[in-house]
């Protein structure tokens, strides 16, 4: 009786099946090199919540996403070519899907916006200098390096 019971067990051991699970495109595993293209800040009830930055894949301009960012400049998710938004969870690797539609609604349901939310261009550049312009020195000290 407990070699069959051994027996039995081995057996089952014998078929346990393990399986890896690959994202679609893994096998080139070549990184895509993108580069902003346009940006628009989400204005909602008069007050800029939000910016949105267009990023398009050097050789290939159809392949394209949205990284929708807060007033501070901090990432809160992408809306992908296709329209489907989601919004990235703080301290975890995950995502959560948020719908998919028009841009200014991903944008709206990743910043968690209620009300009418318009977009209006911005110039990459200025973007640029706003955000690195709003940096707080360091306490007692300038910008600059060591």
């Amino acid at each position: 009786m407990r070699l069959l019971a051994l027996l039995v067990g081995l057996a089952l051991a014998a078929c346990v099946q393990v399986s890896e699970r690959s994202p679609v495109g893994v096998v080139r595993g070549e990184p895509a090199l993108c580069r902003p293209a346009a940006a628009w800040e989400v204005v909602c009830e008069g007050a800029v919540v939000g910016v949105v930055i267009e990023f398009r894949e050097q050789g290939d301009a159809s392949r394209r996403f949205f990284s929708v960012r807060n007033a501070h400049q901090q990432e809160l998710g992408l809306v992908d070519g296709h329209g489907r938004a989601w919004r990235f969870s703080p301290h975890t690797a995950e995502t959560e899907c948020v719908g998919s539609g028009p841009l200014l609604e991903g944008a709206a349901r990743i910043l968690t916006l209620e009300g009418a939310c318009r977009l209006f261009d911005v110039d990459l550049e200025a973007l640029q200098t706003e955000t690195a312009g709003s940096a707080t020195p360091p306490p007692g000290g300038s910008r600059g390096g060591v």
